[in-house]
């Protein structure tokens, strides 16, 4: 049976239809397979800490056995090589947070925990990302949160989900104002303190605003402290980074810790000093160094145990993962 040019126009227009709505049907699905859930628990046998601020920022991609930064981060000298380093881990979490306060940097996703300390939030692709809490104070005490770094690889985000408990601090406030502190930590190669610039400006931010600028210096043994309101959320920035150096910046909420390590050609695998700040060892110096490096002024110490599993990357003391059950 023949059909009349109209007929067939109609049915392959009918066709075409068809075909458009399948397409966008699978897209829809690519999407929605795309959209991975991230759920944040903020709790721990004493504590259930409602209100808590948490964001997610993709921050690298994978490449073979390292990470690369990108998007908004991939300007930053941040030595991402050889994460099998837990205490380099943690300082990379710890400064790529300091940085996304720091310049404002938009999250891919935001929110507040729940009455049981839950907050549901969400990622698209698979890569490095950071997650993020934000500081606050109640009536009786403050909420420190630990930053973390978790990779979201293929198998999540066929399962979807991936379940973060996070490591944070809630302490009684202490009466008055509080001491603060940063100090700039240089490590070179052996015999090559040439390599250190006379001097580097600091910026100081009170929650998110320069608050003060600071010049550090072998006269000051390269540190500055000052007295504020334990309430605030405090994050450092060094400006114009010499060349060739990269940094990492550690903090225990109150000190401050920024270290430069120089990378050439041939100390490329290099790894900066491990030791990180404790307001007990406040001014203190210390005398370990990595090989082939010395390290130019002293350091503030503080713990940085990791946990790593699960095909995910996790820094932070006391972090844990855990995936959806099938």
């Amino acid at each position: 049976m023949k059909l009349k040019f109209s007929q067939l126009a109609k049915a392959v227009l009918c066709t075409a239809a068809m075909a458009v709505s399948a397409l966008g049907s699978m897209t829809i699905s690519a999407s929605a397979a795309d959209n991975i859930n991230v759920d944040i628990v903020c709790k721990n046998d004493t504590t259930t800490v409602s209100n808590a601020e948490w964001s997610i920022y993709k921050v690298g991609e994978r490449k073979e056995a390292d990470f690369v930064l990108t998007g908004e981060f991939s300007d930053y000298p941040i030595d991402m090589s050889d994460f099998t380093d837990a205490s380099k881990m943690q300082a990379v979490a710890d400064t790529l947070d300091n940085y996304a306060k720091t310049d404002g940097i938009t999250p891919v996703s935001t929110g507040k925990t729940d009455a049981n300390g839950e907050v549901k939030l969400s990622a698209d692709s698979v890569g490095l990302y950071l997650v993020s809490g934000k500081s606050f104070e109640n009536t009786t005490a403050k909420f420190t949160p630990s930053p973390s770094l978790i990779e979201i690889d293929k198998d999540i985000v066929a399962e979807g989900q991936i379940t973060v408990y996070t490591k944070f601090t809630y302490e009684e406030i202490p009466a008055g104002d509080s001491d603060y502190g940063v100090r700039k930590s240089w490590i070179v190669p052996d015999g090559q303190e040439k390599l250190i610039p006379d001097n580097i400006k600091v910026e100081i931010y009170r929650d998110g605003k320069l608050f003060d600028t600071v010049t550090l210096n072998a006269d000051n043994n390269w540190e500055y402290f000052w007295k504020d309101n334990s309430a605030a959320e405090w994050t450092v920035k060094e400006i114009d980074i010499p060349a060739n150096y990269t940094v990492v910046t550690k903090s225990n909420d109150k000190l401050f810790l920024i270290e430069n390590t120089y990378k050439s050609d041939s100390s490329s695998n290099t790894d900066s000093s491990s030791s990180t700040p404790d307001s007990s060892s406040s001014g203190s110096d210390s005398s370990s160094s990595t090989p082939d490096s010395i390290p130019q002024t002293g350091s503030l110490n503080w713990p940085v145990p990791v946990l790593i599993g699960g095909g995910v990357i996790l820094i932070a003391a006391g972090w844990r993962v855990s995936r959806k059950e099938k």
